[in-house]
């Protein structure tokens, strides 16, 4: 099963600021909070859609996904928006002492359902995306990813329609 965890999110006053900037207005929020005025404008710009809700590109989580390796490979459809920081590597944790030979024997050898972890950085926006793509998929762990997302702050932000 997928585990994750949130390092942290960033981006927060940047993103308040690139909100008012079409309206030649100063930022409402500070400090990384979100008024109710910009929560307002913030909440129909997502919902008029990614072209109008842009500055939820500037807004990022940085996570840590211990996950089977077919969940990674179905993530690799988010690569706009994502980011792989580090991967755990199955050479240096599993193939210690191992000859080249048993080495590349191993990684031929890898079971779709070895764990692997990843620390990965992700825009609001590409999250909002995996959510509504993948909230009701019949894989268990995508089910968990989306309702984990759920705990992140602003998560209305990606949860929303």
């Amino acid at each position: 099963m997928i585990e994750v965890k949130l390092i942290g999110t960033a981006g927060w006053d940047a993103a308040m600021l690139a909100l008012h900037l079409p309206f030649g207005k100063p930022p409402k929020s500070v400090d990384g909070g979100i008024n109710m005025a910009d929560e307002k404008l913030l909440n129909s710009l997502v919902k008029a859609g990614d072209d109008h809700a842009k500055v939820t590109r500037g807004i990022v989580a940085y996570l840590d996904i211990n996950a089977p390796r077919y969940w990674w490979a179905e993530m690799d459809t988010y690569r706009i928006g994502r980011e792989t920081l580090a991967s755990e590597s199955t050479m240096h944790i599993q193939g210690h002492g191992l000859s080249e030979d048993e080495l590349v024997a191993m990684k031929s050898n890898l079971t779709e359902g070895t764990m692997q972890r990843r620390i990965v950085m992700f825009s609001y926006q590409t999250l909002r995306r995996i959510y509504h793509q993948r909230k009701h998929h019949r894989l268990p762990e995508w089910r968990g990813f989306c309702n984990w997302l759920k705990s992140l702050p602003y998560s209305w932000l990606i949860t929303n329609v």
